[in-house]
């Protein structure tokens, strides 16, 4: 139990200059008008960071980097963010911790930021404080932000808590502020429950439907000349929850290769009588077995194992790898998976939506950042800022939180960087960059 409960505020961010780079130039709006400016998201918008939105790490999002440039150039009027009461959120924050696994060995990795958060807080509204102009709301899918009701007592807890009318959308909170500028960065989760279900869980969302709503988004905050920024889709392989858990970590000595080499001696037979591939063990690094309930695989009981490119979730309860023979005497649950399957229509949706945000941006002379590209070089080649390494490594990487999945402040400020470049040269404008090593990473014990 937290021994403190903070107050519960919603306050105009302060604004200080020393996490903008200190340079002096020109700075200039350019054909925008930055005057009020709108942020539409969802978890990634809002702030979320290792498992749950937290004060600290909403004052760190990527839209509150962001308008400290602009407010340190002059430019906006005003910057809100509906701040939650303290440190735990909804009680699903992760910290860097000890903890004993089923060996009995104590290593460092993510741990329960609180043992018994007091969550009530959380709950109470701060509709008052409005209007904010940081809408992002974890979980939201684009159709969620045209979705009357989204913040009523049975919608979304996140956007119950700020919005002004429960039975609004997210993009009448916004519209009804006349922006002048926005940013809309949505689509993430239209994909990502399906990705992060191993497939199983929520379907992913037809691109032409996603293409529509996105299109009735940007034209409702179009109006009397006003612009902004759609930021696209990144790849889930770009990301340390689903590439922290190697296809091979599968680890064997010879008399453990030997015996899995009988153990599965009659599915071997099984599958060589359907032209499937056996099971292969050897001393050392193996590919662990996964459940794929391809009809395919029918015939040997739904189970092979994984193959070099499909990806193992972070979520993968490793005390049952390490003691209880998963992934070797019993398959890897097809909910911790993604199988070369999965990740074609996963890639096939996220490059439909990719176009589709690049055609209603040129639509509406919007500007896109590549934010799928940005992710993806520094998965392929990492970057290095002032002296200090990022790369999408769990933990040492310094990019994701320790959910694998939403970013650090570091993180936030490398894409609220992205961003800036992005409206500098679409709208020939002059705005400050962030000091990206200003902002926090993962704190260790």
């Amino acid at each position: 139990m937290l021994k403190k409960i903070y107050p519960l505020l919603v306050i105009v961010l302060v604004l200080s200059s020393c996490t903008i780079e200190p340079e002096e130039f020109d700075a200039k709006q350019g054909a925008a008008d930055f005057s009020t400016t709108v942020f539409i998201g969802n978890s990634l918008t809002a702030g979320f960071s290792s498992g749950e939105l937290y004060k600290s790490a909403q004052e760190e999002s990527f839209p509150a980097i962001i308008a400290q440039s602009m407010n340190q150039a002059g430019f906006i009027n005003q910057f809100k963010q509906p701040l939650m009461p303290g440190e735990t959120g909804f009680g699903n924050r992760l910290t860097l911790g000890y903890s004993t696994n089923c060996e009995g060995v104590t290593d460092l990795g993510p741990v329960p930021y609180s043992d018994e958060p007091d969550i009530s807080p959380a709950m109470a509204s701060v509709a008052s404080e409005g209007p904010f102009q940081n809408l992002g709301v974890p979980g939201a899918k684009v159709a969620d932000l045209i979705t009357p009701g989204y913040g009523s007592s049975a919608g979304n807890p996140y956007f119950a808590r700020f919005t002004s009318d429960p039975m609004n959308t997210i993009l009448q909170e916004a519209t009804a502020q006349n922006p002048t500028f926005s940013v809309v960065w949505i689509g993430n989760n239209d994909v990502l429950g399906y990705a992060t279900s191993g497939g199983t869980g929520t379907p992913i969302t037809d691109p032409v439907t996603f293409a529509a709503n996105l299109e009735t988004v940007v034209q409702s905050l179009s109006t009397d000349g006003a612009n902004g920024v759609l930021c696209n889709i990144p790849d889930v392989t770009s990301t340390a929850y689903f590439t922290t858990v190697p296809y091979y970590g599968l680890v064997l000595d010879a008399d453990q290769a030997h015996a899995l080499m009988e153990s599965y001696e009659g599915y071997n037979q099984l599958a060589e009588a359907n032209d499937l591939d056996p099971m292969s063990f050897n001393i050392g690094p193996n590919s662990f077995i996964i459940e794929d309930k391809d009809p395919t695989y029918d015939p040997v009981g739904n189970i092979r194992q994984i193959d070099p490119g499909e990806l193992i979730a972070l979520e993968i309860p490793l005390d049952s790898v390490t003691c209880y023979g998963m992934g070797s005497a019993t398959p890897i649950p097809d909910e911790y998976v993604l199988t070369s399957t999965e990740l074609e229509d996963i890639n096939s949706a996220i490059a439909a939506y990719n176009n589709s945000i690049a055609d209603i941006a040129n639509t509406y002379d919007w500007a896109v950042t590549d934010v799928n590209g940005l992710l993806a070089d520094i998965a392929q080649n990492g970057r290095r800022i002032g002296g200090k390494s990022y790369s999408i490594d769990f933990v040492t990487g310094g990019l994701f939180s320790l959910d694998g999945i939403h970013l650090t402040g570091n993180g936030n400020a490398i894409v609220a960087n992205k961003i800036i470049e992005t409206i500098n040269l679409h709208f020939d404008a002059a705005l400050p960059k962030a000091m990206v090593n200003n902002y926090t990473g993962i704190i260790y014990p």
